[in-house]
């Protein structure tokens, strides 16, 4: 009678060793994978709030711009880094303040407390405002007629040291002043 060899039970060593190895590198493939889609939201989270502020503070004077009866500075030709309007009777202001950790673009109207037009989350880098007045003489059944109009620019950057989360972004606009 013939006795067989009874085959071991289990792995052997180099098969462990392979079977480590194939599942390393399908975890390593699937931590990337997560990484780089954590990165891909955090980047468009980034650009999203930098284009909301900058759309929402852009429409904000705009609007006050399109209901001002004058603008009081800059006056006609210049331009400078704030703005006053006067819209329905009250004094309408547009500024950027430096607080400890950013710099934002603030509202006054009258004489109450200004009002945050963007988040401390973004920096306003560049704010401009210009004043464009346009006169026309009177010349026998001609009436004179002056246009004014305001122009105004401005650069948001998200607020972060990291390089990655470095993105910026620019709009101008140009609004006519009601006489």
């Amino acid at each position: 009678m013939r006795t067989q060899r009874e085959q071991p039970c289990g792995f052997s060593i180099i098969e462990l060793i392979i079977y480590v190895a194939v599942l390393s590198v399908i975890a390593a493939v699937f931590v990337s994978s997560l990484s780089q889609i954590s990165f891909g939201w955090t980047r468009s989270k980034v650009e999203s709030e930098v284009q909301q502020n900058l759309r929402f503070a852009m429409e904000n004077i705009s609007q006050s711009a399109r209901s001002a009866s004058a603008i009081t500075f800059p006056v006609p030709g210049t331009s400078g880094t704030s703005t006053t309007m006067i819209v329905n009777g009250q004094t309408v202001q547009y500024f950027a303040t430096t607080t400890a950790t950013s710099t934002i673009l603030q509202k006054k109207v009258g004489a109450s407390a200004a009002e945050n037009i963007t988040s401390d989350i973004v920096k306003v880098n560049y704010l401009n405002f210009k004043t464009f007045e346009n006169n026309a003489t009177t010349t026998g059944n001609v009436v004179k007629a002056t246009a004014t109009t305001s122009q105004f620019s401005m650069t948001v950057e998200y607020n972060s040291d990291s390089a990655q989360f470095s993105y910026s972004q620019s709009a101008t606009s140009t609004e006519r002043i009601k006489n």
